[in-house]
């Protein structure tokens, strides 16, 4: 048992590490390649910032500790907050992954229900957020404080290599930005140090917890009132550490052991949508308002869906 804890323990850990490491590096180099694009594009409270970010959380296939590193990425880019919610209830609950196995395993309707109902609700949830202010959710030293790769690029911004044009028109210099990808690495990898506590408790949590349930101890709770039995099977969701896509399966299994459909969305939702990794990991960023705040989002999307797929 140990060992497999251990086993679970190194993956997990190994694919977050890879992760953080990766898109932390990848999105310096597009920060300063493109200045400021996060923030021209996702940067203010117009609608179509939000569309974007569900658009671009649905291209991720990011389990939900996974979404984090991009997360991290947009608060140092001092996108909206709410734009950034948008991005982190989306990611882990819709792709084209996600997508494909929900239409095997329950069909087109159910499939295209899912997606629109939790657009049209992640949208209308960090709608609200916009209203509040940011500080009374984030860590002040998180986005404004902390030096990090975005901040210090600026920096050097004035810091052009210039090459001479011959024959130019108005005898013009061209401006082009040298990238020094090794600085930006150890940037990243700086970054990466910072939330490895972070990383180290919430993977260990994850390890001991992936599939601690077993499908017969599901099957045997969630069989009775249909009301009661969405209502837990969202909490239990909620303390496992599961993908969507290892949800999935479960939930067919389920379904062919006479578990409502109800049930098992609620049950996917709640499981793929947030975790005990996932609250450690976003501990850093946030204050215990906003987790709070969070798990209740999580839980009454799952509860609501699933009693709305039972009614029709």
């Amino acid at each position: 048992m140990f060992l497999d804890i251990f086993k679970e323990f190194l993956y997990l850990f190994m694919e977050i590490s890879v992760l953080f490491l990766s898109i932390s590096f990848l999105i310096s180099i597009v920060n300063q390649k493109y200045e400021g694009i996060f923030k021209k594009q996702l940067g203010n409270d117009k609608i179509s910032s939000y569309f974007k970010a569900i658009f671009l959380g649905a291209l991720t296939p990011f389990c939900s500790c996974s979404t984090i590193p991009l997360l991290k990425a947009f608060l140092e880019a001092k996108v909206k907050l709410s734009v950034c919610l948008a991005y982190l209830f989306t990611s882990p609950l819709i792709n084209p992954i996600i997508f494909a196995m929900l239409f095997v395993a329950f069909g087109l309707k159910l499939s295209l229900i899912y997606v629109i109902f939790l657009v049209v609700f992640i949208f209308i949830i960090s709608f609200i957020f916009s209203k509040f202010k940011e500080e009374d959710f984030l860590k002040i030293t998180t986005k404004y404080s902390t030096p990090n790769i975005f901040t210090q690029n600026a920096k050097n911004f004035n810091k052009v290599v210039f090459k001479q044009s011959s024959c130019c028109v108005n005898s013009q210099n061209k401006e082009q930005h040298k990238i020094n990808f090794k600085k930006l690495f150890k940037e990243s990898f700086r970054n990466y140090k910072k939330i490895l506590p972070y990383i180290v408790i919430a993977m260990l949590v994850g390890a001991f917890i992936h599939d601690f349930i077993p499908q017969e101890t599901l099957q045997k709770y969630l069989n009775g009132n249909e009301i009661v039995s969405i209502i837990l099977a969202a909490f239990l969701g909620v303390l496992l550490y599961l993908r969507v896509e290892t949800i999935i399966p479960i939930g067919l299994v389920l379904l062919q052991m006479g578990i409502s459909q109800g049930v098992i969305m609620s049950f996917l939702i709640a499981g793929a949508g947030c975790s005990l990794p996932e609250l450690i990991l976003l501990k850093q960023m946030f204050k215990m308002k906003f987790l709070f705040l969070f798990v209740v989002i999580i839980l009454s999307v799952a509860i609501s869906f699933g009693i709305f797929i039972n009614i029709i």
